[in-house]
């Protein structure tokens, strides 16, 4: 699960993971993110779309004024 956050944090905007159970995969994340202990996964927010198979890692910033995060999200399927 924490190479899903390390991707997240390489892309412009973020990820989009692609799942059938994305609150199951919310959980993991976030539990992988807290034994990480890293704060740089603190610039990376779960965001959970209305499309429901997919589930969204983005910068928190990502569509801040000013920010250099344009484009689109990434697509994974783990």
């Amino acid at each position: 699960m924490l190479e899903l956050w390390k991707q997240a944090l390489e892309e412009a905007v973020g990820i989009a993971i692609v799942t059938d159970n994305r609150k199951l995969l919310q959980q993991h994340l976030y539990r992988a993110r807290v034994e990480a202990k890293d704060p740089e996964l603190e610039q990376i927010v779960i965001i959970l779309p209305e499309n429901e198979d997919e589930l969204w890692l983005v910068h928190k910033d990502a569509d801040s004024i000013g920010t250099d995060h344009k484009g689109d999200l990434k697509l994974v399927r783990p």
